[in-house]
């Protein structure tokens, strides 16, 4: 399944839904990234709306395309499994992100990188 394609919906089936990762999704750490050709797996709504601490500023920062604002029932805040490089390491990573069911992921970020309890993928 093409990643343009996944909508996340907030039910306890969506742990186990995965999507594929065609090309690099840059993360919040500078020169990281999710590795392209990589499945994030696990996936799974840990808030919806209004619990999100961010919610105004997403607002704010990602109108829809027709310039009104989304509303805070639209938002997730969702986390998953991913292959996390920065082109010479890679580990598998919790990643974090925000989707809108109109504008959908934005703001990656790898929740545990340069702790060493992530687990190094083998070359």
């Amino acid at each position: 399944m093409c990643e343009e394609n996944f909508i996340i919906p907030n039910t306890l089936s969506a742990m186990a839904k995965t999507f594929y990762v065609k090309t690099p999704k840059p993360l919040k750490q500078k020169n990281l990234y999710i590795k392209p050709g990589s499945m994030v797996t696990g996936v799974k709504v840990i808030a919806q709306g209004e619990k999100i601490h961010d919610i105004k500023r997403l607002i704010r920062e990602y109108p829809l395309p027709n310039g009104e604002l989304t509303k805070p029932e639209d938002w997730y805040k969702v986390r998953g499994t991913a292959v996390v490089t920065d082109g010479k390491i890679e580990k598998i990573e919790e990643i974090h992100w925000y989707q809108c069911e109109n504008i959908g992921k934005v703001e990656y970020k790898a929740k545990n990188w340069g702790d060493d309890n992530a687990a190094k993928i083998q070359r």
